[in-house]
């Protein structure tokens, strides 16, 4: 198998999301400008180069904060509109600090396959169970974001926390914030997980996503405790999120990918972030993961 067939077995086509139409594609891309008023048959036939992963990063705008609790990093997409984006903020686990997995998990590069229109933010978390929680606060987090990114609007819609691994103790801060509308655990059950079930059944339109993979025994137990989630092969994520599970309120997600590619093999993350409800900037397929 080339590696392009798998890729493609991989990421698949784009679509649309069950309760948002994609926005208009991003037409500065150059593997599409040229296809812009030609013929619907003759554009249908023809193979469209790879779009470059980095240029998609790029495009968009990056920012690094400094705080006094630490860096924080931001990333929009080129075509970004703050009227209906999500605000997705990414907590990264023990044995890393958050330059080490903005640059080293290729975070940006994840954030721009996942094709939403959001914004993205990266905050430091503790590296080790020594190390206390640095941002205690979604709230604060939020605000020390916005007064920093100056001319840039905020997000106007969903609030998404994403944590892996060791980011539980800084989640299980976030979770009494009204704001908060999803919350992502990847191989992130630790802690008090009946305070997940909890957060979730507060509110009707929050949404819980939860893989375990070395935490799939508390996984299954946080399972029996949502019995209607659904429930998918983290193998099935190879070829995109199933239909199903597109539009559940709760989705758990039995993996053996193994604990760090989750984060880092540009796979997990992006088809999963294309589960949330958030319009689209980028609509072209990309025939390549990372």
């Amino acid at each position: 198998m080339t590696l392009a067939t798998a890729a493609t077995l991989v990421l698949g086509p784009a679509y649309a999301y069950p309760r948002e139409q994609p926005m208009a594609v991003n037409l500065e891309l150059p593997a599409l400008r040229s296809r812009v008023g030609r013929p619907a048959a003759a554009v249908a036939n023809e193979e469209l180069p790879p779009l470059s992963i980095p240029k998609l990063v790029d495009d968009g705008r990056h920012w690094r904060l400094d705080t006094a609790r630490g860096a924080v990093h931001v990333w929009i997409p080129h075509g970004y509109a703050p009227e209906t984006a999500a605000t997705v903020v990414y907590v990264h686990g023990y044995y890393a600090d958050v330059d080490g997995a903005w640059f080293g998990h290729q975070l940006p590069s994840q954030f721009a396959l996942s094709g939403i229109n959001a914004m993205f933010i990266a905050c430091e978390a503790p590296s080790s169970k020594r190390e206390p929680v640095a941002w205690a606060s979604l709230n604060a987090l939020l605000a020390t974001v916005a007064r920093t990114v100056g001319g840039t609007t905020m997000p106007k819609g969903r609030v998404v926390a994403v944590g892996h691994s060791g980011a539980f103790r800084t989640l299980e801060r976030w979770l009494p914030n009204r704001r908060l509308d999803t919350v992502i655990l990847l191989d992130a059950a630790y802690g008090d997980l009946w305070a997940y079930r909890r957060w979730l059944l507060g509110a009707a339109t929050r949404r819980l996503i939860y893989l375990g993979d070395d935490t799939i025994t508390r996984t299954d137990q946080l399972h029996a405790w949502l019995p209607s989630s659904v429930v998918i092969d983290g193998l099935q994520l190879i070829a995109g999120l199933p239909e199903r599970a597109k539009d559940a309120r709760v989705v758990y997600i039995r993996s053996s990918i193994g604990h760090m590619p989750l984060v880092t093999g540009g796979i997990v993350l992006p088809t999963i972030l294309r589960a949330l409800h958030v319009k689209r900037v980028l609509t072209a397929p990309i025939p390549y993961p990372l």
